[in-house]
């Protein structure tokens, strides 16, 4: 009888030191702590179990600096069986289905231990559901242990213990660059900004966010929408595609009150009025890219490039899923995944939209402000959902599939000008902000008049002279 010889077997699981250093590195550290915020939202929304979630009565508060990271909330807590099998694997596992019925855009399990690794050596989760109180540290010494061994959970003392349901996170031994970013003014400012365009739709409903016990405002993203069925409205389209959810409006923002006359208003206004401009793309509310006006969301593919004439217009999509991996979106939850076929669909329509309000803008180019804005007097600004159902109530595009679509244009519901050629013309110059000063001084017994209006009181002024000077003859 011959032995069988026993079989080799190959390792291959991940080195601990590859696994943390790869997992970091394509995320930057403000996206990673915005990670961490979207851990809490998942929270709130679980504890709503199926419901509506009142976000009014949840918080989130940051906290960084040269020595530490925290972020704290009121979400609900980790139930200690989630934390047992799932929270802090390194990835997700097949038979995680907590997400099953809610719109979430976590899909890979690595959010938070990606977002500690980022930033230091020396973590504690502590967290209360319920009445279970427990925390889980993750140490240096497991970090630069090789082996891959489960982390402690200890029960938390009375005297330690959070005081509400909810889970507080705290980063010791941050990294040397880490901890610079942290006491640097521009991070924080690009962090603040960050929170306030990501999580737009959340801070509307309610929800507190504060960095450093400051808290966060939303930034508006939001059209022009008239009620009346004779007023103007914009691009609208809406169908189910894979089992997402695609809404898509394009339209003018009220930015800069309609005006396109960009030579009248000092650089840093028209910066700021454009903001909004351009493409903002929701994924179960989260606003994955912001006011984006490249080649991504089809600026300058046969499409004009973006340039300040369109600062008047703003395209909103938004992509809603119960199954997250559907979204376009990458791990980092900041960035789309151009090669999605969703997206390329979706893409279509939009650039459909865009060329409705670039024709728009050309038509009005040159033309009086007073004679835009008054097609414009019933139109309220409206984000997204509220701009699909208006227009939807109004001109009952709903189709049998579901599917909505609204082309303003074809509807003759876009404003035209009186007449084909302008009745004025602009006259533009430049002079040095000094001299404009002094004229405004003179003229307005101020200094800070409006440079537009300043050149118009010079053309009347002269043209007064011009026209008593023709009597005289």
């Amino acid at each position: 009888m011959i032995d069988e010889k026993q079989q080799d077997k190959a390792i291959a699981i991940p080195t601990k030191t590859f696994f943390v250093s790869m997992l970091t590195r394509d995320i930057s550290l403000a996206d990673a702590i915005l990670d961490l915020v979207d851990n809490c939202l998942d929270g709130a929304l679980r504890s709503a179990n199926g419901g509506e979630v009142d976000y009014s009565q949840f918080f989130v508060k940051i906290s960084l600096n040269d020595e530490y990271f925290s972020i704290e909330d009121n979400c609900g807590g980790i139930p200690r069986e989630i934390a047992k099998n799932y929270a802090f694997k390194m990835g997700r596992e097949p038979d995680d289905n907590r997400d099953l019925d809610n719109e979430t855009i976590g899909m890979y399990g690595v959010g938070m231990k990606r977002a500690i690794f980022k930033m230091g050596r020396d973590a504690k989760v502590k967290t209360l559901f319920k009445d279970d109180a427990f925390e889980v540290p993750i140490t240096c010494e497991w970090l630069e242990n090789k082996e891959w061994d489960p982390l402690p959970i200890m029960d938390t003392d009375t005297n330690s213990r959070l005081p509400f349901p909810g889970t507080h996170i705290k980063v010791d031994k941050l990294y040397p660059g880490v901890s610079k970013h942290f006491t640097n003014d521009a991070f924080r400012n690009e962090l603040r900004t960050s929170v306030s365009e990501h999580f737009t739709m959340f801070l509307q409903r309610g929800l507190r966010i504060f960095v450093n016990e400051k808290p966060i405002e939303p930034v508006l993203v939001e059209v022009l929408v008239s009620e009346d069925s004779q007023g103007p409205a914009p691009y609208i389209f809406q169908k189910d595609i894979e089992g997402v959810i695609v809404s898509i409006t394009v339209g003018l923002n009220t930015g800069r009150g309609l005006s396109t006359d960009d030579d009248e208003t000092p650089e840093f206004e028209r910066d700021r009025s454009a903001a909004t401009a351009g493409w903002t793309v929701f994924c179960n509310d989260r606003a994955v890219i912001f006011g984006d006006k490249s080649r991504l969301t089809g600026w300058g593919d046969s499409i004009p490039l973006y340039h300040y004439q369109f600062s008047i217009i703003t395209g909103i999509v938004e992509f809603r899923s119960k199954r997250a991996e559907k979204l376009p979106i990458t791990t980092t939850k900041r960035a789309l995944d151009a090669s999605s076929d969703i997206w390329l669909q979706a893409l279509v329509k939009m650039k459909e939209g865009m060329r409705v309000w670039i024709n728009y803008t050309n038509t009005w180019k040159n033309h009086p402000r007073s004679d835009q804005t008054k097609h414009w007097e019933t139109a309220k600004s409206m984000p997204l959902r509220q701009a699909v159902e208006v227009v939807s109530a109004r001109e009952k595009v709903i189709k049998k599939s579901g599917e909505i679509e609204f082309n303003p244009q074809k509807r003759n519901v876009i404003p035209l000008p009186p007449t084909k050629k302008p009745s004025s013309r602009r006259i533009v110059f430049s002079r040095p902000i000094e001299e404009i000063k002094t004229v405004s001084k003179s003229l307005f017994d101020r200094y800070d008049e409006k440079p537009g209006v300043i050149g118009d009181k010079c053309f009347e002024i002269v043209l007064q002279e011009v026209r008593k000077g023709d009597g005289d003859e």
